[in-house]
């Protein structure tokens, strides 16, 4: 039986002050966040190393922060991540678990070609080096997977969302097997991370990314809510072992 999980919290409407306060936020932090996080991504200054990680990732990280505090975000996380490569794998209910898993550690992210096209989003995913995958294409699956593979090679964390895409009934979906190859062949752990939205209950009704919404539809709607916790759940590393 699919688990029932905590109590739904009220679905509450966006309030047009709430918007109009924290627009111009929103607009500052790309204002002057994008370039800066460009500048990063620039050859020669990307790779500088800042605290035993690329500058690069180091801004990646912080950035995504800083905009998920813009959009109305508190994020708590609880538990450590591992010290070098692993395949980090994660439940997907908004289209903002992306900057979410960007803001927990310095990785790459396995996305939908979908993503590339999004608003603002999409140049950003591009930028900071996004492994798309198309579907149903089995050639753009063996390049991704020849690219995670290689990442975790060099001692990096690449990112997943193994249930294929976001669903809107509340629980875990049937994890793609096939996205865990790469953590087998690099001999990485496998690190499984769950997200959950919360204001004085779970909040999946309120921030599912459900068919017919935009990616701007969901900016508004979170700009004009009261502000809400992402609580990110790090869970024990597991060794992905061949036949395991």
């Amino acid at each position: 039986m699919p688990d029932a999980g905590p109590p739904l919290a009220e679905v509450r409407e966006p309030r047009v002050w709430r918007l109009a306060l924290r627009a111009p936020i929103l607009l500052l932090v790309a204002l002057v966040g994008v370039p800066v996080l460009l500048l990063a991504l620039l050859p020669g200054v990307r790779g500088l190393p800042v605290a035993g990680q690329p500058l690069a990732l180091r801004v990646q990280r912080r950035y995504a922060r800083i905009l998920l505090r813009a959009l109305g975000y508190r994020l708590r996380i609880h538990g450590a991540m591992p010290d070098g490569a692993c395949l980090v794998v994660a439940n997907h209910i908004s289209g903002f678990d992306i900057p979410v898993l960007h803001a927990v550690a310095p990785l790459w992210l396995v996305a939908k070609q979908d993503i590339r096209d999004w608003p603002l989003v999409g140049a950003l995913a591009r930028a900071v080096g996004t492994i798309f995958i198309q579907r149903g294409s089995e050639d753009s699956r063996r390049r991704a997977a020849r690219r995670m593979t290689a990442l975790m090679q060099r001692g990096r964390i690449v990112g997943v969302f193994p249930e294929g895409g976001i669903h809107t009934g509340r629980g875990v979906k049937r994890f793609h097997p096939r996205l865990f190859g790469p953590a087998i062949r690099a001999g990485a752990p496998v690190v499984p991370m769950a997200i959950r939205y919360w204001r004085d209950g779970d909040l999946h009704d309120e921030q599912v990314f459900g068919p017919g919404l935009g990616f701007a539809d969901l900016v508004i709607a979170a700009l004009g809510r009261p502000a809400a916790d992402i609580q990110v759940r790090i869970g024990s590393p597991i060794p992905a072992v061949e036949g395991g």
